[in-house]
């Protein structure tokens, strides 16, 4: 066959996809899924060339003992019962600890890893998207848009947001176990997609949306409604409702109990509201036109009057639309209403973090927006067949853009320097980016006139931000300016009188003075604002040890340890000091622990030996 006759054979299929407004009779999928794959790599092969970032990648993998160990009984353990990062997510740090078991502290096979999740979820659009509908070539060019479009990007390029693309998988594979349960109902099939709920849950608890979604395609592709009724399918949904709801308490008391939900605390349920209104719309607007893409978009607190009602409009223009169209075009409503519904845990009416929106939670989103795009061209080709060629042609440029834009975005991950100053060119510049970029300068070992510089601009966004008035104050430590130290600290101190960090600083630098009176009160304030912060009971220890009150040290570090009961340097240190004061067996339950936690903890494990030397002696 020639190669112009290929062409007009893929031309053909597409023309079928697009010409017929209902389903398409099932093809041989070999070809498309090759495709699909060698498009998701090509876009992506710049990872290779990525690094950690300092937003979060320090918390998740590169400077956390827990993971960074390795797999082992005690990482097990801690995977399943802590909080890590303002969550519980245990199959996620599960996968961070295998990763480095197997890879040690390697970037570039955590980044391959990371791929080839976004490579099976593609592959899985494309699968359940073409059992749902029967149309080969309308899924194949949903997947390709989920596979391409640079909004993703975050989502499979950040090694932290492991979790996105995880939770995606086992979402999209209870899609799969669904129809199969439609078709053919049973009881195991039920049980397998809570299984896959379950695990989509526990790698991220964005899937709580997941029993909707299936309500959505009860509507449509599957139009079980309204031959069943809403009752029966809702009724049919409870187990798994049942299942999300515990789950979000875990997730509620994880948050709350991390600090990361106390972000709300900072913005009326109004602001909250209309910044999720407008959210909508921005992610709209980056879906279709994806400029000025950035790792963090702060939160501007109050929208103006008019950006939200003018969001609003939007949203129910578009709304009503669906509504009128839902009988006879089910895809736009099915499209939009997976839009809206999959973005209302991270829209920000329960704020967590400082940011307003987020470019990794479009991942699922966007499917909704795909379909109906993909759908909606199809039914306007149906009406009009003139403009079947120009909607393929639009596919193919959409397509192309989006893995060319898909390329360039990959590249701002490189390294933490390279992303924020991608971010600032894109014209996304706040005092967040600023500040990391400080820190990410300092880490590069580049002069430190820089660093200065980012931290200074950070304060003009934001001149209460304490984190990069701090950092000035530690480098103005670091050239005996003590002066201009103090009064950092203390501006801190005036703007955040509430804040037990910024007593713990100041009760740092006074002790680094010799001024223990102060910087005890300054400790003790911290206590008082947050009884177990472990920065001032660690330091309250210190100090106690240095005056021999230990007793007093005891008290702070059995404290510190309860705060942090996986740290193996507060358990050793509780251990080494019980065991000055002879209390061998206090001493050894906790050296043990502190061993089990990290073998590789060098004084645990020597003053361990020490100790059982001492006890052996004793006998």
């Amino acid at each position: 066959m020639t190669q112009a006759a290929k062409k007009r054979g893929l031309m053909a299929h597409l023309l079928a996809a697009l010409g017929a407004g209902g389903r398409t009779r099932p093809q041989p999928s070999p070809a498309i899924v090759l495709l699909l794959i060698a498009m998701t790599i090509t876009a992506y092969w710049g990872v290779g060339q990525c690094g950690f970032v300092n937003l979060d990648d320090d918390a998740y993998v590169e400077h956390q003992p827990m993971v960074n160990q390795g797999l082992r009984p005690a990482a097990i353990v801690w995977a399943w019962t802590a909080v890590h990062s303002s969550n519980w997510h245990p199959l996620t740090s599960l996968a961070h600890i295998v990763d480095c078991d197997v890879f040690g502290l390697n970037p570039l096979p955590m980044h391959g890893v990371s791929v080839l999740w976004h490579i099976l979820n593609t592959v899985l659009v494309y699968f359940v998207w073409r059992a749902l509908t029967g149309a080969t070539w309308r899924s194949a060019i949903v997947a390709a848009l989920f596979a391409l479009h640079p909004l993703h990007v975050e989502s499979v390029a950040w090694i932290s947001e492991r979790k996105d693309v995880m939770s995606t998988f086992f979402w999209l594979v209870g899609l799969a176990l669904y129809v199969g349960y439609v078709r053919r109902p049973s009881v195991i099939r039920y049980a397998l997609i809570a299984l896959a709920l379950i695990l989509a849950l526990l790698a991220k608890p964005m899937a709580v949306t997941f029993p909707c979604t299936l309500l959505l395609l009860d509507l449509w592709p599957l139009r079980r409604w309204p031959s069943l009724g809403w009752w029966m399918l809702l009724r049919e949904k409870i187990p798994l409702f049942v299942i999300v709801f515990a789950h979000s308490i875990a997730t509620f008391f994880a948050q709350h109990s991390s600090g990361a939900a106390d972000f709300g605390q900072r913005f009326s349920l109004a602001d909250r509201l209309g910044n999720a209104v407008v959210a909508y719309v921005r992610y709209l607007g980056k879906t279709f036109w994806p400029d000025s893409l950035a790792p963090f978009y702060p939160h501007p607190g109050q929208w103006p009057a008019w950006t939200v009602v003018g969001s609003l409009a939007v949203l129910a223009t578009i709304s009503i639309v669906a509504w009128r169209l839902h009988r006879t075009h089910g895809w736009f409503a099915f499209g939009w209403l997976w839009f809206l519904g999959t973005l209302v845990p991270v829209i920000g009416i329960v704020q967590v973090g400082a940011q307003s929106m987020a470019d990794r939670y479009t991942y699922v989103p966007l499917l909704g927006l795909f379909t109906l795009i993909v759908w909606g061209a199809a039914a306007l080709a149906t009406h009009r067949p003139t403009l079947r060629r120009a909607f393929i042609g639009m596919a193919i440029v959409a397509v192309s853009c989006g893995g060319f834009l898909t390329q360039q975005q990959v590249s701002a991950w490189e390294n933490s320097v390279s992303l924020y100053e991608r971010s600032i060119a894109a014209g996304q510049d706040n005092a967040t980016v600023r500040y990391l970029l400080a820190v990410a300068t300092q880490a590069a070992g580049r002069p430190e006139a820089e660093a200065v510089a980012h931290y200074r601009r950070a304060l003009a966004f934001e001149p209460d931000y304490i984190n990069a008035s701090t950092q000035l104050a530690i480098l103005a430590i670091n050239h005996q300016r003590i002066d201009e130290a103090r009064q950092l600290l203390e501006a801190n101190r005036r703007a955040q009188p509430l804040n037990p960090g910024v007593h713990v600083n100041l009760g740092s630098f006074f002790s680094g003075q010799n001024q223990r009176e102060t910087a005890i009160a300054h400790f003790n304030t911290a206590l008082r604002l947050n009884p177990g912060h472990p920065d001032a009971h660690r330091e309250l220890a210190k100090l106690a040890v240095t005056e021999q009150r230990y007793e007093d040290a005891i008290v702070h570090l059995e404290s510190l340890v309860k705060a942090l009961p996986w740290d193996p340097i507060a358990l050793c240190e509780l251990g080494t000091l019980h065991a000055n004061l002879q209390r061998f067996e206090r001493a050894r339950v906790c050296l043990e622990r502190a061993v089990w936690i990290n073998p590789n903890y060098p004084p645990a494990r020597e003053n361990l030996r020490i100790l059982q030397s001492l006890m052996d002696a004793k006998r």
